[in-house]
């Protein structure tokens, strides 16, 4: 009887944690689904798409959860396989990327417009790079040029006395000068100037190869604050338009950030494996419908020549100017994210350089 007992005991625990694991996974898939609508709701559906496309479902994890006899290599793999699982459960659950630290302040401060900040996709979908402060002052206390929200372009019509200012056209800066990128095994930040700018001075030169003058600042801007990386940068900006009023294209080169367990985006150049490249454009610049004209002309071109170069959807941020308020020429390029390689990025700046310069040419 004692026996019978026990077993009845324990066949009913069973079925009650049976109940509660499908109990479990209903709400779960239950809370999915009307993320998913909030989601397409909110226009931000892509990004998710995108990300679970990405994903490989774990199943030689879950069938060998729990088997005895795990030899060490396996058991490694299944720890990689529970922290990736971990990083893009807490991605798509609280919109908190592990490897990116802005991410923390901004799913707890700042929580998106358009849903609760604990839907993973809600994940700043409208501020993709992080402005901080926006400042209508510089820190000398200059009012900063392009700020009066007239619409037009300021950049001078006078050229200059300068010959050789006068033929630059391109004019390369980097306010995160620390993003690198690990897919050869190095850091994702560096100290002082990154791997963004090592791909900047590979679109100034391939620029050249295009007949193309660019002049470059390698001028380090994240490196005392963070927060503060684009006030510093807008000096920088207002310096060039002052030094050479002829630039017709102003480009801030970054690389995205994205959550481990999620894989890198590559495109074939020439026979070659390039990062793709995602165009950024600020709304809170006045004239940002111009900026944005010019991005899909870029995308467009670009696409024709190197179909996949560009991210054919443009990525806005409605709190951000992101320094394109000098300029009708401002962009915001990411070169591929953290999980590429240099290699990569360079070769897509070569192929971006060549897009320019017909761009240019037409223009």
């Amino acid at each position: 009887m004692l026996q019978d007992g026990v077993y009845h005991h324990t066949l009913l625990k069973r079925k009650l944690m049976l109940w509660l694991r499908r109990i479990s996974l209903m709400l779960g898939g239950l809370v999915f689904v009307l993320g998913v609508v909030l989601a397409v709701q909110t226009g931000s559906s892509k990004q998710v798409v995108r990300l679970l496309s990405e994903q490989r479902f774990p199943f030689d994890a879950l069938l060998l959860e729990g088997i005895p006899g795990y030899c060490q290599p396996e058991r490694a793999k299944l720890d990689a396989v529970r922290e990736q699982g971990v990083s893009l459960g807490i991605f798509l659950l609280t919109g908190v990327n592990v490897s990116d630290p802005r991410t923390f302040f901004l799913s707890y401060f700042t929580p998106p417009p358009q849903g609760p900040a604990w839907i993973g996709w809600a994940y700043n979908p409208k501020d993709p790079e992080f402005e901080g402060p926006i400042l209508e002052q510089d820190p000398n206390g200059q009012g900063i040029p392009g700020t009066g929200g007239s619409g037009t372009d300021p950049l001078p019509d006078n050229q200059g006395d300068n010959v050789k200012a006068r033929g630059v056209l391109v004019g390369i800066y980097h306010t995160h000068n620390g993003e690198s990128y690990t897919g050869d095994g190095g850091s994702e930040r560096k100290g002082g100037n990154g791997d963004v700018v090592v791909v900047g001075t590979a679109l100034k030169s391939a620029l050249a190869k295009n007949g193309v003058q660019a002049i470059q600042s390698t001028t380090v801007h994240d490196a005392v604050d963070f927060m503060k990386s684009y006030t510093h940068s807008a000096e920088t900006v207002a310096k060039m338009l002052k030094d050479y009023p002829s630039l017709k294209l102003l480009i801030d080169i970054h690389r995205d950030g994205l959550p481990p367990g999620v894989n890198k985006s590559t495109v074939n150049i020439k026979g070659k494996e390039g990062a793709k490249v995602l165009i950024v454009i600020g709304k809170r610049n006045p004239h940002w419908q111009k900026n944005a004209e010019l991005a899909k002309e870029i995308i467009d071109l670009g696409n024709k020549k190197v179909p996949g170069l560009f991210l054919s959807e443009i990525s806005y941020a409605d709190d951000a100017r992101y320094n394109q308020h000098f300029s009708n020429g401002g962009l915001l390029l990411e070169f591929g994210s953290q999980l590429n390689t240099l290699g990569e990025a360079t070769v897509s700046a070569e192929a971006v350089a060549e897009v320019i310069g017909e761009w240019l040419q037409e223009h």
